[in-house]
């Protein structure tokens, strides 16, 4: 596949699938889904916008026990008609996760409550909520194929909070400080390249607001601040950062035009690469 012509961004542009399996197991730093059944909910399934903890995600976004918040969506029309309803609230889970309607796993989610015509499912990891999504028997519009269930709202953490199976899968690398907590996106993000654009083999990583790329390809040059360098020298005013990864430190360039990942030794002797910032979004 050729490369798709580069748009210039501040950050890339990277989309999340919906349809990924979880599952394995973990610690406090590898999260895992829970496999005992779900615990229950008492809270209501339906609020307002100007009743909910999150407007923008209904009653799921009151569900989520989030160290950090991540998303949410929610359908609060009288007649539903963003994507098509299904015959049970699982169908509805499946049909809405194939119209990429909600981010998360799809996997993994449990009945948790019935309330009339709604159910909540969730995903816990290790004992907490990390995903909510709340399905509706309702009326929709007939392009949506009639009256039926569909998701109403639905609310995810942070992507690091879910289990590493579904990290994995979707190209996302957790970072931990230096306490061994995973890093949240918000404050650091690092992705594999989109494979629509042919960009897999590279890993874009976010911080403060500015973005660093790991194997950068050849004929991306000129977006960039300079090239990849697999081996170099640690400059001596690059500052660590905190955050690590599978023994790897990470550094910042004192102008910022690049970040360097690696390791270094007690004597001081260092191994590390050269990532440099670049602009770069596909479409």
């Amino acid at each position: 596949m050729a490369a798709r012509r580069p748009t210039t961004m501040r950050t890339p542009v990277v989309l999340l699938s919906a349809v990924l399996l979880v599952g394995g197991c973990g610690s406090a730093t590898e999260p895992s889904a829970e496999q005992a059944p779900a615990s229950g909910h008492d809270g209501p399934l339906h609020v307002s916008r100007n009743g909910a903890t999150h407007p923008e995600a209904g009653a799921a976004g009151d569900v989520v026990e989030c160290d950090t918040w991540g998303s949410g969506g929610f359908h609060d029309g009288e007649v539903y008609g963003e994507g098509a309803t299904a015959d049970t609230p699982e169908e509805a889970l499946d049909v809405a996760a194939s119209e990429w309607l909600y981010n998360g796993p799809r996997e993994g989610l449990r009945r948790a409550a019935e309330e009339g015509d709604r159910v909540l499912f969730v995903l816990e990891v290790e004992g907490e909520v990390k995903e909510a999504v709340v399905v509706r028997d309702g009326p929709a519009t007939e392009g949506a194929g009639g009256d039926g269930w569909h998701v109403e709202s639905w609310a995810v953490c942070d992507p690091v909070e879910l289990p590493r199976s579904y990290t994995e899968s979707i190209g996302l690398q957790v970072w931990t400080d230096e306490e061994g907590r995973p890093v949240p996106t918000t404050r650091l993000g690092a992705w594999r390249g989109p494979e629509h654009c042919d960009w897999q083999s590279m890993t874009f990583l976010d911080l403060r607001g500015r973005t660093y790329v790991r194997g950068l390809q050849p004929e991306l040059r000129e977006y960039a601040t300079g090239p990849f360098r697999p081996h170099t020298e640690l400059p001596a005013d690059a500052v660590d950062t905190g955050f690590r990864r599978e023994g790897d430190r990470l550094w910042l360039a004192a102008d910022r035009k690049s970040v360097y990942v690696g390791t270094a030794g007690s004597d001081g002797t260092t191994d590390v690469e050269q990532w440099p910032r670049a602009q770069l979004g596909c479409e």
